[in-house]
């Protein structure tokens, strides 16, 4: 049996293709959601062990508040 769908304009048909387009669309999301979330002067980087935020404690505070 084929599987057939679109996800995000792309046309995927295997179950890995699925899982790669879904997991790719979850990782663009939260990356959005992390810029979104900071404020002017804070700095948002992206390593090796998750996203690093750079500012003073009150604006990362502000940051934190608005991702939940």
């Amino acid at each position: 049996m084929k599987i057939s769908m679109t996800i995000n304009g792309r046309a995927v048909t295997s179950p890995d293709q699925i899982a790669r387009a879904l997991r790719e669309a979850t990782q663009k999301q939260i990356d959005g959601a992390m810029k979104r979330a900071a404020g002017p002067g804070v700095r948002v980087r992206k390593t090796r062990e998750g996203y690093v935020a750079e500012g003073s404690e009150a604006q990362i505070n502000a940051m934190a508040r608005r991702l939940r």
